[in-house]
């Protein structure tokens, strides 16, 4: 150990910057949710109705924001890398509608989500509910476009049955202090890239490591062991971690 030991704290994990907080959960938590099931459909185009089942490239994650104190929601549906926005394109050339969702008023058990009929040029409209229970949600509902620009395309775009569960986030801590650099352990998910930040004013954060979670048998994996030498010339600071698909 250090005779003058640095002091280096590892503030609470972040994961794709939404905190998860422990304890119970009356409300849906704010997070990254992965999909395990469900239904999307696109309908009243000339060529048919067309349905797929989830999760699939384009559809893999729902990311779930909640503000506790406004009680009001928003919600994103991404692709299988947990970055890419879910969205289609109603009257090509044109840009997209993405499955970006605002205006969600959360509930004890549930969150609604309710738009009316927008500005031109697609008039978009959604309705959405999300029933939650522990760590998982249930997606029903629907986007359109109550504007017409082309006859041969959907202009419904629904979901159904859909069944998402929250991922953990990672957890960081501080095994030792030495003249080598704190050494940090960093448990997350397997086959998940995980990066490492650090700061001294919990304002300011700079990467320092980025490390893929290996897949290994053990009672606390996966997990990867850092060493920060650069901690040994500083007198305080703070870690962060959060994962990406």
């Amino acid at each position: 150990m250090l005779k003058n030991r640095i002091v280096w704290l590892a503030i609470t994990s972040l994961f794709f910057l939404y905190i998860h907080w422990a304890g119970a959960q009356s409300r849906a938590a704010s997070g990254l949710y992965q999909i395990t099931s469900g239904t999307y459909d696109e309908c009243c185009g000339i060529g048919g109705d067309f349905s797929s089942s989830l999760p699939n490239e384009s559809q893999g994650f729902v990311s779930l924001t909640v503000d506790p104190q406004r009680n009001t929601a928003t919600m994103i549906f991404l692709g299988e890398d947990g970055q890419t926005v879910f969205g289609v394109v109603p009257c090509p050339p044109g840009d997209p509608i993405n499955f970006s969702l605002d205006y969600g008023f959360s509930l004890s058990n549930s969150i609604v989500f309710h738009v009316d009929p927008g500005p031109p040029p697609y008039q978009t409209y959604w309705s959405y509910t999300i029933s939650n229970s522990t760590d998982r949600l249930r997606i029903d509902g629907m986007l359109g476009t109550a504007r017409q620009n082309c006859a041969d395309v959907p202009t419904q775009f629904s979901h159904s049955n859909v069944v998402a569960v929250l991922v953990p986030g990672p957890r960081l801590g501080i095994t030792e202090f030495s003249k080598k650099g704190a050494l940090l352990i960093i448990q997350g998910n397997a086959g998940w890239t995980n990066v490492i930040e650090a700061s001294t004013d919990s304002v300011t954060w700079t990467p320092i490591s980025t490390n893929l979670m290996p897949n290994t048998l053990c009672p606390v994996c996966p997990y990867i062991l850092f060493r920060d030498p650069a901690s040994t010339n500083l007198a305080h600071g703070f870690y962060r971690c959060f994962e990406i698909p």
